[in-house]
């Protein structure tokens, strides 16, 4: 952040107050001009009067008293116009981002039923663990759709998993987090959800590092139309690195050897949900992967700053009081 210094709200306020201030004060000088005139008298050997020690104290002692007074006025007056012109600290902020980008995919498929709540709760512990990348969501079961695409709006994303796992607890209120997953033939077209997520990134710059955290059990139910080792091929392709977590791996089974061997092909790695490691291997893996920072567009930040003007009407008015009633004795 650059910090560039006072700005007013309402510069427009303190220039017509002025002006008011000017305009009362030549009224109220004109006014008291002429009230002096007739009042004032001839008065024959006030010389000796005027010349005593006792009359010239008396004398310089009003003028310092109505000096503060006027310049006690003055700076109240003028403490009270910059306030009400609402002085800012304007900053100009450069944020950067990561270039990393990061899509989560989900199987939401019969067999995952028991484990996409706990794993929608992984994965926001995984956003906890990240800053600055962007980061999507995707959900498959006959086919993919997009829950939210790439943001690194971190509030939004916490609360759209929030809601994911109301949906995957099974909370009626939100079932259309479903939709547009059961378009296809079939159910759990893993290679068909892997491929919607490999193709989700809108950045086609190779030198950004970009990861898809595959959620699934690898069970295929249907006939889809890429099928996994396809979509393991399109990541490799487009320089996407693949991580695995597979709620349910039974030892070493078919569908888990056949997963672990497509993620490592991308570069990734694979990991048993069970593995208490997972999250934190996985966040490590994404992180290693250089990340340049980018800059955002510049923005300007303004803030309310009274504390001078407080500060100076206060001491305004402190010599305002004082002045008046030392006079008034």
């Amino acid at each position: 952040m650059e910090l560039n210094g006072l700005d007013l709200k309402w510069p427009g306020v303190l220039g017509l107050g002025t002006l008011l201030a000017a305009l009362l004060a030549y009224a109220v000088y004109r006014l008291m001009s002429r009230r002096q005139a007739r009042a004032s008298a001839a008065v024959a050997n006030s010389t000796a009067l005027t010349e005593l020690p006792e009359y010239r104290r008396a004398l310089r002692r009003h003028r310092i008293r109505m000096a503060v007074l006027a310049s006690s006025a003055l700076l109240l007056g003028g403490a009270a116009l910059v306030g009400a012109a609402r002085p800012l600290d304007t900053t100009v902020d450069k944020p950067q981002t990561r270039s990393r980008d990061i899509m989560l995919c989900l199987d939401i498929s019969g067999s995952m039923a028991a484990y996409d709540a706990t794993l929608v709760s992984t994965f926001k512990t995984l956003v906890s663990s990240f800053e600055g990348e962007r980061i999507g969501l995707v959900i498959f079961n006959s086919s993919a759709a997009t829950v939210f695409p790439l943001t690194d709006d971190y509030d939004f994303i916490n609360g759209e998993l929030d809601s994911a796992g109301r949906a995957l607890s099974g909370d009626p209120e939100y079932d259309s987090f479903f939709a547009g997953t059961f378009n296809g033939r079939g159910t759990s077209l893993i290679g068909d959800g892997l491929a919607t997520c490999v193709s989700s990134f809108d950045k086609v710059d190779l030198q950004r590092a970009r990861s898809v955290v595959f959620a699934t059990d690898n069970h295929l139910a249907g006939r889809p139309i890429i099928d996994v080792d396809q979509a393991g091929e399109l990541a490799k392709a487009k320089g996407v690195r693949v991580y695995g977590l597979n709620p349910e791996e039974d030892g070493a089974d078919e569908e888990a050897v056949r997963m672990r061997d497509i993620v490592a092909g991308t570069g990734g790695r694979y990991f048993p949900m069970s593995d208490q490691a997972a999250i934190t291997g996985i966040v490590d893996a994404v992180q290693a992967q250089e990340a340049t920072l980018i800059d955002a567009a510049s923005r300007s930040l303004y803030s309310d700053n009274p504390t001078l003007p407080i500060a100076l009407a206060g001491i305004g008015l402190i010599g305002v009081i004082g002045a008046s009633r030392r006079w008034a004795s």
